[in-house]
């Protein structure tokens, strides 16, 4: 009976904590196909759903249930923030993973002087150890010094002194609990290190990648604090610093509501293609590997 009641317990549990986490969610969206009046009317559901706030934050005119709405006047720059956004999270991500794999293979597999790897693995988590915020001026004098600020490549050179410290501890530790004994029999096999890595470790790696790239994604993605920072008004600028312009028109909330579903949509999609990768892998013998 016990047993019965302790998972009855764990399910409840498991529904509120997904309730709690999804009610916001769910807000967004609802919102978002909501009209303003039905809004502030505080419904639960949208009484006349509609699409409107996507057509008009994507620059179109539409004809609402109450009247004729006109689109968002800063649609221009809010896509020109999705477009630049588009390009900057890819970049880092690809970028992150080309120089994190090998950092983190390095210090999970090979024997280094403890003193000199604890080194550099306080100097990898010690890097990201301040708030964003205590960095802002150094980070801004020198990227306005050296022309990287409003441009692509310094939003990107930004993400990556934050992706690449994390994702490297992350992989660092995923490297570190691989069995070694199918890696030395490929070596013993003929294998150079780098074939080894290649045909080896790399596919039983690839839920750890695949897991890194998406928290790489992710946190270029939805980044506020650089983008403000280091893009707000030049061409340059990201889709979630535009954001911050509905602040501006407190009276369109279901705008405000559609374009941060979009960027979660968007997100979204994303970690769902990359999920296919994260999968168990099943060990048959010290030859074979099977991805299930």
């Amino acid at each position: 009976m016990r047993p019965i009641f302790y998972k009855l317990v764990i399910y409840i549990a498991a529904i509120l904590i997904a309730l709690y986490c999804l009610a916001p969610i769910y807000s967004l969206v609802i919102i978002s196909l909501m009209d303003v009046r039905d809004v502030v009317a505080g419904h639960l559901f949208p009484v006349n759903p509609n699409i409107n706030a996507y057509l008009r934050i994507f620059g179109y005119d539409v004809q609402g249930p109450y009247g004729f709405l006109r689109a968002y006047g800063g649609w221009r720059e809010l896509m020109k923030g999705l477009r630049n956004i588009s390009i900057i999270a890819p970049a880092v991500m690809v970028i992150t993973i080309i120089a994190a794999v090998p950092a983190g293979y390095a210090l999970g597999r090979f024997r280094i002087g403890g003193r000199l790897r604890s080194t550099i693995i306080m100097l990898l988590l010690g890097s990201r150890s301040l708030p964003p915020v205590s960095i802002a001026l150094p980070y801004y004098f020198l990227f306005t010094r050296y022309g990287l600020r409003g441009t692509l490549h310094g939003m990107i050179l930004v993400h990556l002194t934050i992706t690449i410290p994390i994702t490297t501890w992350i992989l660092m530790g995923f490297f570190a609990a691989l069995p070694r004994d199918l890696e030395k029999a490929a070596r013993i096999d003929g294998c150079s290190r780098f074939q080894a890595l290649r045909r080896i470790v790399l596919p039983l790696a690839a839920p750890g990648i695949a897991a890194a790239a998406v928290i790489a994604f992710l946190f270029s993605w939805n980044d506020f604090f650089f983008g403000w920072l280091l893009a707000q008004g030049t061409p340059a600028v990201t889709y979630n610093a535009q954001l911050s312009g509905f602040f501006n028109f407190q009276n369109e909330p279901a705008m405000f509501a559609a374009a941060v579903t979009v960027q979660i949509l968007i997100a979204a999609g994303v970690a769902a293609f990359l999920q296919r990768y994260i999968t168990e892998l099943k060990i048959i013998d010290p030859g074979t590997v099977v991805v299930e």
